[in-house]
């Protein structure tokens, strides 16, 4: 007669630690998994913010240095739009200011859109010529994007930028032929004009401005 020996099973304790032990392996490698989505969503939207940022900073230079004079705001002083005067009078004047988070430029009475849609703020302005004829502009501003991170609130990333440009005139100012009046603000409307043959006219749009 065979008799039968019992074999060991899994008890009750072995079968709760192994499930809290993969319960806690789990754990751990969500974990690793979110941290590393976490920090690639951080180090694009950061690689976002730098890349806008010097872009607007370079375009800001080409149209600064590009100009004849300062027209707006005046020496030693400090505001939220620049306006400049250029040789060609179908760019003239060149205003640049930010709206809705937006880097915009206004050419002669054409308002358009450079960069930075909904991601620029405190955009600043100071005209630290020493003369007329050495004219320098101190551009400032803010990019921030926000960042979906998971398993948190949204995040935002935000850097300061910050450069002084010099003008690089020609001795000789050939724009606005017409000598219109300076772009000025006035109960909060930003108004300019134009040259159109040997006549200064309102310019068509205005800005807000304060």
């Amino acid at each position: 007669m065979k008799y039968l020996r019992s074999r060991p099973g899994t008890t009750l304790v072995e079968l709760i630690l192994f499930l809290a032990f993969f319960a806690l392996a789990g754990g751990m490698v969500t974990s690793m998994l979110f941290a590393t989505s976490e920090h690639r969503v951080e180090q694009r939207t950061i690689l976002t913010v730098e890349r806008v940022g010097t872009q607007l900073i370079q375009v800001l230079t080409r149209h600064i240095q590009n100009a004849e004079r300062v027209l707006d705001p005046p020496i030693h002083e400090t505001g939220a739009i620049l306006a400049l005067r250029v040789a060609n009078d179908s760019d003239n004047p060149t205003i640049l200011l930010e709206q809705s988070g937006s880097l915009m430029i206004v050419r002669h009475e054409t308002l358009q859109t450079i960069g930075g849609e909904g991601m620029v703020s405190h955009f600043s302005v100071r005209n630290v010529s020493a003369t007329d004829d050495r004219p320098g502009i101190l551009v400032s501003f803010d990019v921030l994007q926000e960042a979906p991170i998971p398993r948190e609130t949204v995040r935002i990333f935000s850097r300061h930028f910050e450069r002084l440009i010099p003008l690089f005139p020609d001795d000789h100012v050939s724009g606005d032929a017409c000598g219109c009046e300076a772009p000025s603000c006035s109960q909060g409307t930003y108004r300019w004009e134009v040259c159109a043959g040997e006549t200064c006219s309102p310019a068509s749009i205005t800005l807000p401005c304060s």
